[in-house]
């Protein structure tokens, strides 16, 4: 067992950026505050954490009773649907991230290409029948996606370890199974299918988990699409950029899952509402001019250059050895290591 594992080391770096993308980032000081500041503020922050902790718990538990219940009363009428889910969708994810703390998320829009022309004004706007491609740090990048776009969250499902397909989620599964690996079982559409089907955007993580947002993962190998299930999508590239933790501000990104999902995301949830620091991220916008060209079954051609599309965006250094199968063996010796 041990030397199955025996390049599972402490760090977990890519030798060759020296990144550990799958760690907990912790503050660069791990000097706790002085005791007095401790005594003081211990309170405070138990009450103001169980009070914001509760306030995003039903903020979420709304969201799925009007959203997957109550709104599809109105499924009959897509855009009648579409409309109002954006608006309940909006309201309440953008109300948990203030109960979260973040308050201001900053939006770039950059180009990668180097040219003396100004870019076409051309809105960053993704509608039915569009994709959204980004990185994955944190169940942040779900609330904010919902906020802004309404997205449909297309989870992976895997396969010999392949994405074979993909399943809708509602945000509230969707945050349940933020840091998990993909399903490897259960029913998958093709990306094709789910794209077609879907009454707005639709938003998939090609690395098919979450990192630490300090590199981009390898993504996720696909599997071969049968033939003749493939069409040209229009495509949104954007990705989110966390700031490292502090002493009085934990990082926002959630790498590893606990084996309870539940209680590790309150856990998190709780660290971050128990603190008065307010938060922030940046959302980078790759201009949709230089959108990558991407076929509803993607081929390895288009992967390999969204792969680089995606690092350049987020400005992230690419570890080309470590991606999601890769953590399903960390996560393995990690849970071996606890027995």
């Amino acid at each position: 067992m041990a030397e199955k594992f025996s390049k599972w080391r402490a760090t977990v770096q890519d030798p060759s950026t020296g990144v550990a993308p799958f760690l907990v980032p912790l503050p660069p000081n791990d000097v706790s505050l002085p005791p007095l500041v401790q005594a003081v503020t211990l309170p405070v922050a138990a009450v103001l954490g169980g009070v914001r902790t509760l306030l995003v718990i039903l903020l979420l538990g709304a969201q799925f009773v009007l959203v997957e219940g109550v709104l599809q009363l109105f499924s009959f009428v897509p855009p009648l649907h579409f409309a109002l889910s954006r608006a309940v969708n909006a309201s309440i994810a953008r109300l948990i991230l203030i109960a979260l703390g973040v308050l201001w998320i900053p939006v770039e829009t950059v180009q990668l290409r180097k040219s003396g022309r100004s870019p076409p004004a051309i809105p960053f706007d993704p509608r039915k029948g569009d994709l959204i491609l980004s990185n994955s740090s944190s169940y942040i990048d779900l609330l904010y996606l919902s906020f802004r776009y309404n997205a449909i969250v297309l989870l992976p499902v895997s396969s010999s370890n392949k994405v074979v397909g993909y399943r809708r989620a509602s945000l509230l599964s969707a945050i349940l199974a933020v840091g998990q690996l993909p399903q490897q079982s259960g029913k998958a559409e093709s990306l094709d299918e789910a794209i077609k089907k879907a009454v707005g955007p639709v938003v998939i993580f090609p690395e098919a988990t979450t990192s630490n947002n300090r590199a981009m993962l390898k993504l996720a190998e696909i599997a071969p699409a049968t033939a003749g299930k493939s069409s040209a999508v229009r495509t949104f590239v954007l990705t989110f950029r966390y700031p490292p933790p502090t002493r009085l501000a934990p990082s926002l990104t959630y790498p590893i899952p606990t084996p309870s999902p539940i209680t590790g995301l309150l856990s998190h949830v709780y660290t971050l509402t128990s603190r008065l620091s307010p938060y922030t991220l940046t959302i980078r916008r790759l201009h949709p001019s230089e959108s990558p060209k991407l076929s509803s079954a993607p081929k390895k051609e288009e992967w390999d250059a969204l792969a680089e599309t995606l690092a350049g965006t987020a400005r992230l250094k690419r570890v080309g050895g470590l991606g999601w199968v890769e953590k399903g063996a960390f996560l393995e010796f990690r849970r071996v290591k606890a027995r």
